[in-house]
């Protein structure tokens, strides 16, 4: 029995992809959003109506959630660096707290 036979039966699938956390993480954002209406190209897109940045903020805050790095979130959702990324979640953040209408989103974007 070889390192590569007990690897196949400690849990790790050989036909799994190697970032299947990412991709399951991207495919919740995708279904969030489609639950607030927003398609994934608009998330993609630089459109600054306010029901697309929410979504686009839920998104990157719940990507930072599942442990994701600014710089990789910047480039799943088409930014060009990751400052807009952390701009994004921080202001999440902050709705979430004060803005009741961003909080129901957020639960919505959840539940998807």
């Amino acid at each position: 029995m070889n390192d590569s036979d007990i690897q196949l039966m400690i849990g790790r699938l050989s036909y799994a992809s190697l970032d299947y956390e990412g991709t399951v993480a991207i495919d919740q954002c995708k279904r969030g959003a489609e639950r607030l209406g927003v398609e994934w190209d608009e998330i993609q897109s630089t459109c600054r109506v306010r029901r697309i940045v929410d979504a686009r903020r839920l998104c990157c805050s719940h990507l930072r959630t599942k442990g994701w790095t600014f710089d990789r979130i910047a480039d799943a959702i088409g930014y060009t660096n990751h400052a807009t990324a952390l701009h994004h979640v921080r202001v999440a953040e902050e709705m979430k707290t004060f803005d009741k209408d961003f909080l129901n989103k957020h639960l919505t974007f959840i539940q998807a």
